[in-house]
């Protein structure tokens, strides 16, 4: 089976004289590969030819009386970012040379050694092959970075779905019976003493039946803390002083509004992130005072948790097992934000966690 001979690379030359363009011709076709050469001498020859398909190089004279090497550049960019564009001029200038690689040039050649032009050419393409490969590896990267966020963003959502209803269902049902099961306890405790009987075994089965009704109260809290349903201004001012009232540590909470119109997803991102900080100030930061602001703008919320705790190293958060912190991170950047953590070795450490209010709102970048 006969292999197909590869197809003649279409090279667009920016050259006034027609001399100079057979001489360069000439010197590329004498080892290079096959070519399909076009000459344009000024801008809208140019023009013209890039409208008419892609090219797959561009040799460009420096000096034109209608054109120049920079203009051409800045043309064949425009057309395509990775096009290789190789400058030639009769003028010896290191000025100019070093100019023309800034402005995008492939490599600048002297007229007096046109002899390196077909390596230099052969060169340029290779470099713009890998500058299309590392593109598009950077964009499938990125794609699926996206991808990534938009499934944890998902599964964040639905994880506290299903909180949600857990705590529905032991409201509801494991409630309502707790509550049902101490009535009845309390009956038989009257009815028993009205019988004369007098067992130490009922005071005992309503304090257990106390202590069942706190556990289930406070697992409710954890899942899905009925104070989100009055606002996320109230909740987040509910668990700092609930988190002060626990540990013995001072806590200031500040808002900027009394109340913020937010989507349940983002509400509970804001509510977690929060609860994960405060979480890390009682378990590392030995702190005595701990500040949590919440800011609202026209089109993002931030809050911010502050101690005066021992800090730590931020690199810690590369290699360091748990994933708190890192995960507050990405699910910010999940929902169109950012978040980071500023600290340093006995210097306190800092959360900043910053979504927009909207959910069309364009995502934030990584730096």
């Amino acid at each position: 089976m006969s292999v197909s001979e590869p197809a003649p690379i279409r090279l667009l030359v920016v050259e006034d004289s027609e001399l100079d363009f057979d001489l360069l011709i000439a010197i590329l076709a004498r080892d290079g590969p096959r070519l399909r050469a076009e000459r344009v001498e000024d801008e809208a020859g140019m023009r013209q030819a890039l409208e008419r398909g892609p090219v797959d190089a561009v040799v460009t004279d420096h000096n034109m009386p209608r054109f120049d090497s920079f203009s051409a550049l800045k043309l064949a960019k425009g057309a395509d970012p990775d096009v290789p564009v190789l400058v030639v001029s009769g003028e010896m200038s290191e000025e100019l040379a070093v100019a023309a690689l800034h402005a995008g040039a492939d490599d600048f050649i002297l007229k007096s050694r046109l002899f390196r032009v077909g390596p230099a050419l052969t060169r340029s393409l290779q470099a713009a092959e890998q500058r299309r490969a590392g593109r598009a590896a950077a964009m499938a990267l990125a794609d699926s970075e996206a991808q990534l966020r938009e499934l944890a963003r998902h599964l964040e959502t639905a994880k506290e779905e299903e909180r949600r209803r857990i705590a529905g269902e032991i409201h509801d049902d494991i409630g309502s019976t707790l509550t049902a099961l101490r009535f009845e306890t309390v009956a038989l405790a009257r009815e028993l003493q009205q019988r004369g009987i007098d067992s130490p075994r009922v005071p005992l089965m309503l304090d257990l039946l106390g202590q069942v009704v706190g556990s289930s109260h406070r697992i409710q809290h954890k899942l899905r803390p009925p104070v989100l349903d009055a606002g996320l201004v109230a909740a987040l001012q509910w668990l700092v002083s609930s988190f002060g009232e626990r540990t013995g540590v001072r806590t200031r909470f500040e808002a900027n509004r009394d109340e913020v119109e937010l989507a349940p997803d983002r509400s509970a991102a804001l509510y977690r992130a929060s609860q994960e900080a405060l979480a890390n100030v009682s378990k590392h930061a030995q702190a005595r005072q701990v500040a949590v602001q919440l800011f609202v703008s026209a089109e993002d919320v931030a809050l911010e948790v502050s101690d005066d705790g021992v800090g730590f190293d931020p690199d810690l958060l590369r290699t360091a097992p748990g994933f708190g912190l890192r995960a507050l991170i990405e699910r910010a950047r999940g929902l169109g934000g950012w978040a980071e953590v500023s600290s340093k070795p006995r210097g306190g450490t800092s959360l900043m966690f910053s979504i927009p209010i909207r959910s069309d709102a364009p995502a934030a970048q990584d730096d």
